[in-house]
């Protein structure tokens, strides 16, 4: 496949860098940093080639989570807001006292999250994306925040469904979403790494941010969700030197990307 697909790549929790407004302020240490964030996905979901287009972030999700609204906090039992209090294990993540103030939060906001956002509206402006996929690597057991806390999680897990204002709506229709999953299920057919099926559409229900307000518009929109199971654990994951094996990453990658192309072969 030679010309560029019409297909956009939102790749949002992919980042392990800390702020340089924040950096002197945090308690935790490094692997706290990659366990909150989707590790390996900037790696495993970037196209590597002029084919697709991608949009990505350096910055860890623990510090600027670009799949929340642009709140401070969250509110309720959830306190998982666009800054974080604490690692979703409970982890304290700032000294204390030294939370960011509202002027320090908007400063945050507008040099990392705003970008981000605007450039995905310039990309569909161009009317050129026909497609847009918002990847991320999940754990392989739901936390106790998440929409299915404790219970073992697929390989994959593809959503076109999103919640708002308690009603169920699509962010895709079922065929669009059904033929991914179908590429996806082809691309990793060797892969064993679940108590669970293998493959799920709207399980767990994933509610993000970027799926509401992106998927809300004209362009179909689908989350791909793809389990760290299968290269977060002792084969693959050096505890040492807290590096995952880029064989592996490599290998995963050209699945997915065996994937997209199918997709796309169908679809376009």
């Amino acid at each position: 496949m030679g010309t560029k697909l019409p297909l956009l790549i939102i790749i949002p929790h992919g980042g392990l860098q800390i702020p340089g407004e924040l950096d002197e302020y945090i308690t935790i240490d490094t692997f706290d940093i990659l366990f909150s964030s989707d590790i390996c996905a900037n790696e495993i979901f970037s196209p590597g080639h002029d084919m697709l287009t991608a949009i990505d972030t350096n910055i860890a999700r623990i510090f600027v989570d670009l799949d929340r609204p642009p709140l401070i906090e969250g509110t309720g039992s959830d306190p998982d807001g666009v800054i974080k209090r604490e690692t979703r294990n409970g982890k304290t993540i700032f000294s204390e006292g030294t939370f960011p103030d509202e002027l320090a939060v908007k400063n945050i906001l507008k040099r990392h999250y705003s970008p981000f956002h605007q450039t995905i509206e310039k990309i569909i402006r161009t009317g050129e994306i026909r497609l847009i996929v918002e990847c991320h690597t999940m754990t392989a057991v739901g936390d106790k925040y998440a929409p299915d806390p404790g219970k073992p999680r697929p390989i994959g897990t593809v959503c076109n469904e999103y919640r708002e204002d308690n009603r169920v709506k699509k962010s895709c229709d079922e065929r669009v979403a059904h033929l991914f999953l179908d590429s996806m299920k082809r691309a990793f057919s060797g892969e064993r790494v679940t108590v669970a099926e293998r493959f799920s559409l709207n399980k767990p229900p994933f509610n993000g941010y970027i799926l509401r307000t992106y998927g809300a518009g004209k362009i179909p929109m689908l989350r791909f969700s793809l389990s760290r199971a299968l290269f977060f654990n002792e084969e693959h994951f050096n505890y040492d030197y807290l590096k995952v094996d880029e064989l592996r990453i490599e290998q995963l990658k050209n699945k997915f990307r065996e994937g997209i192309e199918r997709l796309c072969q169908k679809l376009f």
